[in-house]
Formats: C-alpha cells, sequence, structure tokens
C-alpha cells in the first residue's frame, strides 16, 4: 500500500505563486518546495492534505512579502527562505512540515522595479535640490543686509526706510531651525552662540574666549585653542557689530 506521506510529499515537492509586494502593481514570484515531517491520515485524505500544505504556505508568504519591497530582491529572498524553513503546524489534518522558496521577479515586474528606481532617484534629487535651494535662502536672509539686497532689487518702494523691518526679518529666519533637522551638536553652537551674545563688550568677550581657550588646553585640543585666542585677539583690532557676536 502506498505511503500517505510520500503521496503528500509528491504533491508538494514543487508548487509556485505570484504575491503581491510592498509596491502597488509589483509582485514576487515564488517557488514553494514544501517538505512533509509527520502526518496522521489516510490514503484517501491525501489530496486535502496537500492542497491545505499550498493554501497555508501561500498565505503565510503573501502576508509577509506584502510589506517587502521588491527594490531588494535578494534581502526578501533571505528573510522569506528564513520564515518558511521554520516549523509548520495543520491541526485538521495534522500536519507537520516546513518549506524552501526562491523569490524571483518576473520580466515585468523587473522592468517596473527598474522604473519605480529611476522615479525614486529623479525624486530624491528633486528634493534635495529644493531643500538646498531653500537652506541657501535662509541663510541670505538671515542677514539683514541680504533682506535689503533682495528688497532693492524687486521693491520700487523707499526700502532704505525699512532697515528696522529687514533686521526683524533677519531675525526670524537666523532663529528658525526646522524641527529634527538640527542635531545636539549644531544645538549647542546655537546656545553658545547666544551666551556669547550676552557680553556686549569686547573685554567681556575677550575674558569669555580666554576662559574657552584655557578649556580647550586643559582638554589637550591646543589647535582648537589657538583659533579662539585668534579670534580673541581680533576683538581688539574689528570690535562686532552692535548685537553681533564672534
Amino acid at each position: 500500500m502506498p505511503d500517505p506521506l510520500v503521496e503528500v510529499q509528491a504533491l508538494v515537492e514543487c508548487f509556485e505563486a505570484r504575491l503581491s509586494s510592498a509596491h502597488e502593481g509589483i509582485a514576487f514570484q515564488v517557488m514553494f518546495h514544501a517538505r512533509v515531517q509527520d502526518l496522521g491520515l489516510t490514503l484517501a485524505d491525501t489530496d486535502g492534505a496537500a492542497r491545505a500544505i499550498r493554501i497555508a504556505l501561500r498565505h503565510e508568504a503573501a502576508d509577509f512579502l506584502r510589506q517587502q519591497p521588491a527594490t531588494d530582491l535578494h534581502s526578501v529572498q533571505d528573510l522569506l527562505a528564513r520564515e518558511m524553513a521554520r516549523g509548520h503546524t495543520l491541526v485538521d489534518p495534522a500536519i507537520h512540515y516546513d518549506a524552501r522558496v526562491d523569490v524571483t521577479l518576473l520580466p515585468g515586474d523587473q522592468a517596473a522595479v527598474e522604473a519605480l528606481l529611476v522615479a525614486q532617484r529623479k525624486q530624491s534629487k528633486a528634493t534635495a535640490t529644493r531643500r538646498q535651494e531653500l537652506e541657501d535662502l535662509a541663510e541670505e536672509l538671515s542677514d539683514p543686509a541680504g533682506v535689503m539686497a533682495r528688497w532693492a532689487s524687486t521693491d520700487s518702494a523707499d526700502w532704505a526706510k525699512r532697515s528696522g523691518e529687514a533686521k526683524t526679518l533677519a531675525d526670524l529666519f537666523a532663529t528658525y531651525r526646522p524641527p529634527g533637522r538640527r542635531g545636539t551638536e549644531y544645538a549647542l553652537v546655537e546656545a553658545v552662540r547666544e551666551f556669547l551674545s550676552s557680553f556686549p563688550e569686547p573685554a567681556q568677550k575677550q575674558m569669555v574666549y580666554g576662559l574657552l581657550s584655557a578649556g580647550m588646553q586643559r582638554a589637550e585640543r591646543p589647535a582648537h585653542a589657538a583659533k579662539v585666542e585668534e579670534i580673541a585677539e581680533a576683538i581688539v583690532r574689528t570690535p562686532d557689530p552692535p548685537g553681533e557676536a564672534r
């Protein structure tokens, strides 16, 4: 009499499915190679048992793959292979099995992935260019002179009378920082800048720079200390404009 396990194994040895990826309209082609480890049924139940295994494997793979990007096929292959290699159990009928899988892309899906990558690169480039333009403009307008220059080239009104407005607008640009775009080091630099700005007199600034230089010397950073000392000496020769700090 034929062995039911052998019969079921023959029916699930190799079967395939086209399963959706995380990208709409792009799917993976998956070849399943199931291995039946144990089952408790009669020969008459072999077709139903094999069908249950195929359905269960397709459903489990589909749930996993719909979260995966088709742009990284090798990683998806490894991840799905790990999932399928784990032991699986069907309760009714009672069957224990696992599977090996091969994940590929059909030519149409591969072409769609390549088109998607081209579009993503194009969008990333456009986004980076636009972000740089905005950052450059914000930096330019953080200086009252930059604001006045803009007004002078575009506004026919008596822009010289608007210097106070220019200063207010420049201060807004200088203090604004997009959330999440600046790291802790930048925040520290801003805090130090505000601290130095709180000492309006050159002599006061020289004292603060001296303390900073001494701290750098103790931290064994002589090159940085030398830079600070040069700035402190320059204060005497060229005092900062009112309201600004070196």
